[in-house]
């Protein structure tokens, strides 16, 4: 979403910004990257808040068949949907589950990958009222049937807690669905374009007419498309309108369509022209650098035809045709603004798909060769960003995943460069958008979280790509996977993942249920001792303890701090929970989670109570109730002991 969340690793929190020398380094790298990784438009349907869902409101044309799963899902708490990709289905699951907002729950995403989190479908993590999605669009064939096993024994769950469920059907794969699923499942057809494009255009306040709408260049165009590109077309002729261009929505329309045209043809035909290699490797070279300098351009084409192990022009220099000679002959030109371009819209486009689709042969080369370009000195850093996305977009679709995963891997390895810390978060945050292959990289950081002789750069790649871009869409494996990164990191970049994992638990009541779970089965482990610290943090927050499950984990917690760490670490937070206990409500909850942390040792309740009385003789004079909390406190340390019954028995 274009909202920022929480607070971002790049601000100044705890030991991230001391010491000198490559710190800086390190403090510009992630700031660059936060930068890079946050969306610059509204949202695109990752994220799933309430908020979010009010965007939708304004946006959403229904399907056909919405009726039906609306029905669906009132009627059962279960809801299946099944519609072709690019037909809006996720969009529609979310606006079903908003529709049904009532204020008791949340509106959360259910992982579609397992790690060690427990079960995807686990009813003991589904609270009272919440709206839950299931996106199993790119699940594999054994990942939908065995989920499939338990769809139904969810369902009963949902129902006993008032929740609801929506689950995006993998179309792919719909002849492995069962028949006691048929019943649940809704059938949706894409919306008009027509009205997808008018409702987007007209909260930008452009009324086309129908007959403006009909054009046979807009339907050739729509009809090959998803309609989350339809509201970029619609973005585009917001652009064109508010910069002035004459000629009214006609001349809107049809510059948008012209700039997104399907240049294959001409780029074929260019292609077959150009028969040097060396031509070839600067039309390559400009359409990834595209909008670049021409000495950028130069640069990225030498080291295309170095990694081709292409022979090299024997000419002197002065007997070659010059650079801007070689770019006009392609099609380019140089504008006022010193940078090269293109004549023909979109033609760099067109350029990159056909090598990626008619050079398959190549791939291999082509991913070192964007190694090498960007690893190198020489191109600004401001051309990394947009070359990243545009060789992201060409792995993605030609089914290329690992070339992502690989560049980034090799960007941050043993002697990565910090400053490329900001290209592999990118590389994997573009993989993670992505809506077919999305799932192969969480799974990837996943296992890249759980490697402790990972290298300290790519580990901070992984922290800041959870914390700006897994959190927003899957933030239940964010967490799973910043946990790893914060028990498994050392010095700053630790302290990174830590304050990324606090702000993602302190920021949504769910996520602190699920990483006080996790930290109740974790700290006790021999390598928990890190955790420990971490519990003590989460405690700067007393929230939920109306929750039995949430006082439990957090006395289990109190219970392995009082066990294992010394009085001196562990007081200033029980300070703070005392002082918590003063100017909050429902001191006897507060104060029997620290009691029962004790588990009736005499010797942790004697601690507890002297930092109990260490704390109210260090508060100001006339300062709340100490004499009743701490009386309170010595009654409850009796009971745990047996002291007042056996009062009463005598």
């Amino acid at each position: 979403m274009s909202e920022s969340f929480g607070v971002y690793v790049n601000e100044s929190h705890g030991a991230l910004h001391t010491g000198e020398g490559a710190q800086v380094n390190i403090s510009l790298a992630l700031a660059a990257t936060s930068d890079r990784l946050r969306h610059k438009a509204g949202p695109k349907l990752l994220s799933i808040t309430d908020r979010d869902g009010n965007w939708l409101d304004q946006r959403f044309v229904a399907p056909g068949g919405m009726q039906r799963a609306r029905t669906l899902l009132q009627a059962n708490s279960l809801v299946l949907l099944s519609a072709p990709p690019g037909s809006g289905r996720r969009a529609c699951a979310l606006k079903l589950l908003h529709e049904l907002a009532d204020g008791s729950g949340g509106l959360y995403e259910l992982p579609d990958t397992e790690d060690d989190s427990g079960s995807v479908l686990d009813t003991d993590e589904v609270g009272e009222g919440d709206r839950l999605v299931l996106d199993l669009s790119a699940v594999d064939e054994a990942r939908y049937l065995a989920l499939q096993n338990h769809l139904l024994a969810f369902r009963a769950g949902l129902v006993e807690r008032g929740a609801r469920l929506a689950v995006v059907l993998p179309q792919h794969h719909g002849y492995l669905q069962r028949v006691e699923l048929k019943s649940y499942t809704a059938e949706l057809t894409r919306p008009s374009f027509r009205d997808v494009l008018s409702r987007y255009l007209q909260l930008d306040n452009i009324r086309p007419t129908p007959a403006e709408l009909s054009v046979q260049s807009l339907n050739n165009h729509v009809a090959r498309i998803p309609l989350r590109e339809v509201a970029e077309l619609a973005d585009r002729i917001r652009t064109l309108r508010d910069r002035g261009t004459p000629g009214g929505f006609p001349s809107w329309r049809d510059q948008a369509v012209k700039r997104v045209a399907d240049r294959s043809a001409e780029v074929a035909a260019d292609l077959a022209a150009h028969d040097s290699g060396r031509r070839r490797a600067l039309l390559l070279a400009l359409a990834l650098f595209h909008a670049s300098s021409p000495g950028t351009v130069l640069r990225a084409a030498s080291a295309l035809l170095s990694t081709l192990s292409h022979p090299p022009d024997e000419r002197p220099r002065l007997e070659q045709v010059d650079l801007n000679r070689e770019l006009t002959d392609l099609g380019a030109e140089t504008g006022a603004d010193g940078l090269v371009r293109f004549r023909t819209h979109n033609y760099d486009q067109a350029v990159r798909d056909h090598f990626w689709t008619y050079f398959p042969d190549l791939a291999e080369q082509l991913r070192r060769w964007v190694h090498e370009c960007l690893a190198r000195p020489g191109i600004r850093e401001d051309d990394h960003g947009p070359a990243i996305e545009r060789f992201a977009e060409q792995c993605l679709k030609a089914g290329r995943p690992e070339d992502l995963i690989r560049l980034a891997d090799s960007w941050t390895g043993r002697h990565g460069q910090v400053r490329l810390i900001p290209d592999a978060a990118q590389a994997l945050s573009l993989g993670l958008a992505h809506e077919r292959h999305g799932q192969r990289f969480r799974r990837q950081i996943y296992e890249w979280s759980l490697t402790a002789s990972l290298s300290q750069n790519l580990k901070q790649a992984l922290v800041l790509v959870c914390s700006e871009t897994m959190r927003q869409s899957h933030p239940h494996q964010a967490l799973v996977r910043l946990h790893h990164l914060d028990r498994g990191a050392d010095g700053r970049v630790a302290d990174t993942a830590r304050t990324a994992l606090l702000s993602l638990a302190l920021d949504d009541d769910r996520m602190y249920r699920l990483l006080l779970q996790r930290i109740r089965r974790s700290m006790r482990e021999p390598d928990g001792g890190r955790d420990l610290g971490l519990f003590l943090a989460l405690t700067q927050s007393v929230r939920l303890l109306a929750s039995r499950e949430v006082r439990a984990g957090l006395a289990a917690g109190w219970g392995a701090v009082f066990e294992q760490l010394p009085p001196q670490q562990w007081r200033p937070y029980a300070a703070q929970w005392f002082t918590a206990v003063e100017t909050g409500s429902g001191p006897e909850r507060l104060l029997d989670v620290l009691v029962d942390g004790c588990r009736g040792e005499a010797a942790a309740l004697g601690g507890l109570y002297q930092a109990a009385h260490n704390w109210g003789r260090s508060r100001p004079s006339g300062t709340g109730h100490r004499p009743t909390i701490t009386g309170l406190l010595l009654q409850k340390i009796n009971i745990a002991q047996g002291v007042d019954s056996l009062v009463s028995a005598v």
